[in-house]
Parts: structure tokens; C-alpha cells; sequence
């Protein structure tokens, strides 16, 4: 059986994915590395990458891909698909149940007007993700290769982006700095599942890395009592400092889990 990444990966997610004993992956990227992940998840027991080159894969979906098992095999080029496995030019055969083809896709921007610039098979954009046409913004594998998290960043910006003009405001969105790994506080989370067995509770646990959780945790710990939460106009809530009780001690900072809250140096008085 041979399929997609795509279609593996939303089969899955649906809960209806079934894979074989033995499986190929084509194409070592993190897309594949997902796939690999969860066909281990799913029962497999082992799972070969195959890549042209040396895998463009990193981060998370590397390493549980790596943790759960997966092989790595590169250079390998692929002949053919059979009912034994894969085939490459070599005359190697690698013997699988489900092969899962995890490379080569790139936008159809066939349907775009002219006025859009694009270059490489990608939309141009700017830093708002606004193209070419101001009308019309793009995210995604539309715009380059990425993570998920990646396109939902981009199409948060590009909504705030377009609220904002909408709204008529000058700034149309902030853009925050990176969280630096060290603030967020691992101590609060559990470890990652290994076994995959409760995916659910994989998700549930998720840091939040520079979000907000609405833990309550810093208006908790404020000796001062300087931290209070609000709701906001548009029903969401903000945790707000009263600059006259506090006295830069820090303990917010100490107790974030996810790093939101940042001491700034004071400024000396000349």
C-alpha cells in the first residue's frame, strides 16, 4: 500500500490510519519525520527514511522520529514503488507493507492573477505577508517550505495585519521577540509520552512557549500584590502591573512557566 504523507498523516488524525509491519518512507524530511513518528504510533515496527540527500530534517520531529526508532538511509534513489517495497536504482530492494511518499509537493499558484508576484513556484511577500496586491495576503507552504506552527504564526499576523487596517489603526501588529529557551520553566510540565499512547494528554501538555496560560501563577506569588487580571473588550484577559507597588523583585519572572514575563534593567538617574 502506498500513499501520501498528506493523506497518511489526515488519516491519522482521523483516527482511521492503518499501516503494515514494515514501512518506507520517501523523503527524510520533517514531514516524513512526523509520518515515521506516528506509523510507529500506529503499530509498525519498523520504519525506514530514504532521501536523496542528506536529510533536511531537525528539531522535534527529527529526534522522536530518531527516539521511536526510524532509520536513516541516504543517498537512495527510488526506481519504483512495488508489492515487495521499494525498489532503487541499485537493484536494492527495501521490503515493506505501507510505503508513504513524503516529497516533492509545491504550491498550484496556477490560479493567481498576474499582479502577484511570485518567484521560485512561491507567492512574495512582506513582513505582514501582504503580496504584490494589497488586497491579498499569503501563508504557508504558499509562501516557503515550513511547520505547521510556522503557517499559523503567519496567518495570525496576517489577520492582526488586516484587522488592524480595517480598524484604520497605524500599527497594524507587535511583533514579539523570540522566547529564549532558558526562561521557559520545564518543571511545570511533565515529560513527553514515549509510548504514544495518549496522544491527547501529548497536546494538553504543551508549553506555550511566550503564551500566556491564564495560570494565575504571578498574580499568586506577587508579595506586593502588583499583578492583578482583567478582561479586555474583545473577552480575552490581561495580567496588568500597578508600577507603584512593584518593586522589581523578579518573582514573576521566576514563576512563569512559559517565560512571559521579562525584568528590564532600571535605567540609572543621571
Amino acid at each position: 500500500k502506498a500513499l501520501t504523507a498528506l493523506e497518511f498523516l489526515q488519516q491519522s488524525k482521523r483516527d482511521c490510519a492503518k499501516v503494515g509491519k514494515q514501512v518506507v518512507v520517501i523523503g527524510a524530511g520533517n514531514v516524513g519525520c512526523d509520518a515515521a513518528t506516528e506509523a510507529f504510533r500506529l503499530g509498525a515496527k519498523s520504519v525506514t527514511l530514504i532521501d536523496v540527500q542528506e536529510p533536511a530534517s531537525f528539531g522535534v520531529e527529527r529526534k522522536h522520529a530518531e527516539a521511536a526508532g526510524a532509520k536513516f538511509l541516504w543517498p537512495r534513489f527510488t526506481k519504483a514503488v512495488t508489492d515487495e517495497g521499494v525498489e532503487l536504482t541499485n537493484g536494492e530492494i527495501l521490503p515493506a507493507d505501507t510505503v508513504i511518499v513524503a516529497v516533492g509537493d509545491m504550491p498550484d499558484l496556477s490560479f493567481l492573477p498576474a499582479e502577484i508576484t511570485t518567484e521560485k513556484g512561491f507567492v512574495v511577500v512582506d513582513e505582514t505577508y501582504a503580496t504584490s496586491d494589497p488586497q491579498v495576503y499569503a501563508i504557508g507552504d504558499a509562501v516557503r517550505p515550513g511547520l505547521l506552527t510556522d503557517a499559523i504564526g503567519a496567518g495570525r499576523i496576517a489577520a492582526r495585519t488586516i484587522d488592524g487596517l480595517l480598524r484604520g489603526a497605524d500599527q497594524t501588529y507587535d511583533k514579539l521577540p523570540a522566547i529564549r529557551y532558558e526562561r521557559v520553566k520545564l518543571q511545570y510540565f511533565d515529560p513527553r509520552i514515549g509510548e504514544f499512547a495518549d496522544t491527547t494528554s501529548c497536546a494538553a501538555n504543551c508549553a506555550s512557549c511566550g503564551a500566556c496560560r491564564d495560570c494565575g501563577l504571578c498574580e499568586e506569588i506577587c508579595p506586593q500584590k502588583a499583578i492583578s487580571r482583567s478582561e479586555t473588550p474583545a473577552g480575552g484577559f490581561e495580567y496588568v502591573v500597578d508600577s507603584e507597588r512593584c518593586i522589581g523583585c523578579g518573582f514573576c519572572a521566576g514563576a512563569c512557566p512559559t517565560g512571559v514575563w521579562e525584568i528590564a534593567e532600571n535605567a540609572p538617574i543621571e
